[in-house]
């Protein structure tokens, strides 16, 4: 028999939007990781098909993330939040609208 916790991420996964329960739990870990100041010059925080896509108007912390991305990704992968994050991707710029 196995435990809740060990199970639910892939029963999430399997549920209308759960991949996107999911990828929300990788950025909201993302954000604290980094810690709230930093976080909030990020625009968007978004996982897709395990690379995290991180969208900032500064050109110095997107440079300090492309930096750090390995630690960062090795962090996360860390934390077991269902999702395997394979690759950090930053972009400058503004996010895009919905």
């Amino acid at each position: 028999m196995d435990k809740l916790g060990n199970i639910l991420p892939r029963i999430l996964r399997r549920q209308p939007g759960g991949a996107r329960l999911m990828g929300m739990q990788v950025a909201t870990a993302f954000r604290v990781l980094i810690g709230p100041e930093v976080a909030r010059l990020c625009d968007e925080v978004e996982l897709r098909a395990g690379t995290l896509l991180v969208t900032t108007s500064s050109p110095a912390l997107a440079h300090q993330l492309r930096l750090d991305s390995e630690t960062i990704v090795a962090r996360l992968n860390q934390s077991d939040l269902g999702r395997k994050v394979r690759t950090l991707r930053v972009r400058i710029g503004r996010a895009t609208p919905i």
